[in-house]
């Protein structure tokens, strides 16, 4: 499953995937899950405790922080999640620009652009 968000003040302390994407997952509450960087050759995991309220939100909460910092995510930024399926989601990033953010250890140079002007969205396979 793909999904995507957009970074928000209140979204550097935690991340809510959404609810279609809870209901995925046929009401297995996962405590633990994987975020990984999507196209890093190195494919370092980043361990985030999931936390479920009491309405069913689930949230992506310990370990995010250092995940945001990490990746100097910031306020605009478009996030896409893959799911993995077994408890890992692989990341792209891109920032401002509307392009694919490019980071030191990435596999690929090329640049992924988003066009909203045309309303049109075009992305590789993460």
């Amino acid at each position: 499953m793909l999904f995507f968000t957009i970074i928000l003040e209140k979204s550097s302390s935690r991340q809510v995937p959404p609810d279609n994407f809870v209901k995925m997952l046929d009401g297995h509450r996962p405590q633990k899950m994987k975020l990984r960087q999507a196209d890093n050759g190195l494919r370092k995991l980043w361990d985030m405790e999931v936390v479920f309220d009491t309405d069913g939100s689930m949230y992506l909460h310990r370990g995010w922080k250092k995940f945001v910092r990490a990746y100097d995510l910031r306020h605009g930024y478009f996030l896409v999640f893959r799911y993995d399926d077994n408890a890992t989601f692989a990341v792209k990033v891109f920032d401002t620009t509307m392009c694919w953010r490019r980071y030191q250890d990435d596999d690929d140079a090329s640049t992924l652009c988003l066009f909203f002007l045309s309303i049109r969205l075009c992305l590789t396979p993460i």
